[in-house]
């Protein structure tokens, strides 16, 4: 079976004794258009299938750990920020990332601040009013008795799309109440100052989980956003399949913004958490897979 993404060649396969088929393409990204046609072993070609629209999740390349240097994901690379311990950033394979943060883990920059962190951080910075769309799967690692997960931590973030400069809080985020999954978001209008300090911030918490999360199970996460402080702002969050946040409104700061993740939180928690992002795709111009763009 040959498989084309419009005019481009992209792989060939042969079934299974199951009729399966399976490719893996490292030189695509993002959301392409499939079709694929069928040769018998006469070398009668069938017409082309209906494209089907699939997301093609990049591979882990360069990677390192080292703080202050750089790996690929797909076309795009991400800075190291963290301790720089042997636990702090691991890949168990080519689409996952595992972070581990423990007491007194901190990054170059966080000197003086009682926080605790190691992430990964998006150099490219998105343009205001980017339509923006992440997907990956989440989970956290039992680290509690009988396999369950504790969070002491006052604020605990797992991923965020920061202002640029972060001069304040970040415009939206998913993080961890305890153990429940939670987001939140924040906007200043504009001609305001959008530091912490300057008390112009108005923060939102657009959804905590019901449930507790539960360690050793992905789940699945869809965003969607327009990080503007106007009335075309916008985030839609979906967590396994439903949708959890539809916010309409103002969000961020009227500056640049660029995604980060990993495991940052208050100081003091004396646990260590651990957590694995795995298929990390962010496209702009779109919406997630699956949901219409706007």
């Amino acid at each position: 079976m040959n498989i084309d993404d419009g005019l481009t060649f992209v792989a060939a396969t042969t079934a299974d004794a199951g009729d399966s088929r399976i490719f893996v393409s490292s030189g695509l990204s993002d959301v392409h258009s499939f079709a694929a046609t069928n040769t018998d072993t006469a070398s009668n070609a069938t017409a082309a299938s209906r494209p089907e629209t699939r997301t093609v999740v990049s591979s882990i390349t360069s990677f390192s750990a080292t703080p202050r240097t750089h790996f690929q994901i797909g076309g795009d690379s991400y800075q190291v920020q963290g301790a720089g311990r042997s636990y702090s950033l691991t890949t168990p394979d080519p689409q996952t990332l595992r972070f581990e943060v423990r007491p007194g883990d901190q990054a170059w920059y966080d000197a003086g601040h009682a926080v605790d962190r190691n992430d990964v951080a998006l150099d490219p910075t998105i343009p205001v009013g980017t339509s923006i769309s992440i997907d990956y799967q989440f989970m956290v690692e039992p680290n509690g008795p009988n396999g369950t997960f504790v969070n002491t931590a006052s604020w605990f973030t797992t991923a965020e799309m920061n202002g640029y400069p972060a001069v304040s809080s970040p415009p939206f985020e998913i993080g961890l109440v305890g153990n429940r999954l939670h987001v939140m978001a924040r906007y200043c209008p504009p001609g305001q100052v959008p530091s912490n300090r300057a008390g112009n911030l108005t923060q939102l918490t657009l959804w905590t989980a019901p449930d507790p999360i539960q360690p050793g199970q992905y789940n699945d996460i869809k965003m969607s956003a327009n990080v503007s402080n106007n009335s075309s702002g916008y985030l839609d969050v979906w967590v396994n399949g439903t949708r959890v946040v539809n916010y309409h409104g103002p969000l961020g700061y009227g500056t640049p913004t660029y995604w980060e993740y990993g495991l940052y939180r208050s100081a003091g928690p004396p646990e260590t958490a651990a957590a694995n992002f795995r298929n990390m795709t962010l496209t702009t111009g779109s919406g997630p897979p699956g949901v219409s763009a706007r």
